[in-house]
């Protein structure tokens, strides 16, 4: 019983270390999609920016803002696709109006989207390599056995075939922590009921130990008593031709005196 709840203590210090060093690579994966996020925001950013400046010089045309639902983890679906359009359309636009081609503050906003564009890629490429470490992590033996109980599942790649799609790119999330958390719940249960019984079990085997040792002393003292009996030596005999005292009898009692 010891000896299995040693194996058991050991194989949870085990997992914990493998969870601990799983955890941290999905860590790494959840920063790099946040960065890509907070890019693409910042382009739509910008992009609306270059809108509202491109308005001034060709009010007739329709352009539109490109809106984003809440913060940077909800960039809908297709909005990457509507930025590069209006980026498109803008510069276009730019083409027929000299004046706005020329201006400070649309100059200023495509050199803004040309690094952003640039960092962008820089971000992606990281984030797939984030990827490509965790999703080979889980995927290798023994780790494979035991990741998904663990709450870690494969993380999505970014689709560099089109970099403007965002549906390879969903937010990464991992049930980890609360799959540990049950894990460990168990596990501490497990190990209280296994200490609870090597406790009875010692006592059980403590209690035996006694009641031999008690039958064990009485066996011993029996047995020496016995060698005892069998090492005293004989009485002694007479020698011979001569006679052994006799015992003398005590003397008879005085008659009583006659009475007068």
């Amino acid at each position: 019983m010891l000896f299995l709840l040693i194996l058991a203590a050991g194989a949870l210090f085990f997992l914990i270390n493998q969870y601990n060093r799983l955890q941290s690579l999905a860590q790494r994966v959840r920063e790099a999609h946040a960065n890509v996020m907070a890019a693409l925001k910042k382009r739509i950013d910008l992009t609306n920016k270059l809108i509202d400046i491109a308005k001034g010089y060709a009010d007739h045309e329709k352009l539109t803002h490109i809106t984003v639902a809440g913060t940077g983890d909800e960039i809908s679906i297709g909005s990457g696709a509507a930025t590069a359009g209006a980026i498109n359309q803008v510069m276009r636009l730019a083409n027929q109006y000299p004046d706005l081609k020329a201006s400070a503050a649309y100059q200023q906003l495509m050199e803004q989207l040309d690094r952003i564009e640039s960092d962008l890629q820089t971000k992606r490429e990281g984030y797939n390599g984030e990827v490509k470490a965790y999703n080979t992590a889980i995927g290798q033996l023994p780790v494979s056995l035991y990741a998904r109980q663990l709450g870690f599942k494969p993380a999505p790649y970014f689709d560099v075939d089109n970099a403007d799609a965002l549906e390879n790119l969903g937010s990464f999330h991992s049930d980890d922590a609360e799959h540990l958390k049950q894990m460990l719940s168990q596990g501490s249960r497990k190990l209280a009921e296994g200490s609870r019984r090597v406790a009875e079990e010692s006592v059980r085997i403590g209690k035996i130990a006694v009641e031999k040792g008690v039958e064990k002393g009485a066996e011993l003292q029996r047995q020496a008593v016995e060698r005892a009996a069998q090492n005293a030596p004989p009485p002694a005999l007479p020698a011979a031709g001569v006679t052994p005292p006799q015992e003398v009898p005590p003397p008879a009692p005085e008659p009583p005196p006659p009475a007068v």
